[in-house]
């Protein structure tokens, strides 16, 4: 980064499709992983175009939303997947790309250390760990099981401690805060959690841009299915 730049800079992209809808659904859900959407397209570091529409002469790339694969060039198949975009997003900003959408969350936890039972408050997660916030720290490497109810299932997995954030060291946190991995028998869990996680993020983004579940926008999104219930 360089000295003097502000994140919003760095992270800023466009939306350009025919769809008014769709494109203040994607700018919503861009703008909860921390992406911003401006109206110039050459003040943005990508530009999201709907397939089919003519653009000005651009410095920056630019990703085509279509329904059929391109031969080169970036591009996102529609129904677009949110866990393609957000990939294609790390690639473009960071030097060492993320796969993982992480979600800000608010539920209970529980953790089983040995024979010990402690209740916890999830606030990220993500379809390999998550962070929460627990009543005392527990050192890292520690083993434990975690249990946690998602879309009407109760979870529960191995998971080790990967860090402990003590009580303060957070801003506005007073509890001390630890990052989990998780260690599942199942690997068909990671794949559960990364669709909680995917249908999370456009039912949220829906809910604070007052879009219909059942709006035809959507038709835009590759909706997952989350026991049984799209």
């Amino acid at each position: 980064m360089l000295l003097g730049e502000k994140q919003s800079e760095i992270k800023q992209v466009a939306v350009v499709t025919r769809s008014q809808q769709f494109t203040k659904l994607l700018t919503r859900i861009l703008a909860d992983w921390k992406f911003f959407a401006v109206e110039d397209l050459s003040a943005a570091r990508v530009v999201f175009v709907e397939r089919g529409l003519e653009l000005p002469v651009l410095d920056v790339p630019v990703v085509w939303l279509t329904p059929m694969p391109l031969e080169e060039g970036d591009f996102l198949t529609t129904p677009i997947s949110l866990s393609e975009l957000y990939l294609l997003l790390e690639v473009h900003f960071f030097p060492t790309p993320r796969r993982n959408i992480r979600v800000g969350v608010e539920m209970p936890v529980e953790l089983k250390i040995e024979s010990e039972w402690l209740e916890g408050q999830l606030v990220s997660l993500s379809d390999r760990g998550g962070r929460l916030k627990c009543a005392r720290e527990i050192p890292r490497g520690t083993e434990l099981s975690f249990e946690v109810k998602l879309g009407g299932e109760v979870l529960r997995t191995p998971s080790e401690v990967i860090y402990c954030i003590p009580a303060g060291d957070s801003p506005g946190s007073l509890q001390p805060q630890i990052g989990v991995l998780f260690k599942p028998a199942n690997v068909e869990m990671f794949e559960l959690l990364k669709r909680f996680i995917e249908k999370t993020c456009i039912e949220c983004a829906c809910a604070r841009e007052g879009i219909s579940l059942n709006d035809p926008c959507l038709s835009w999104l590759a909706m997952p299915v989350v026991n049984g219930k799209p």
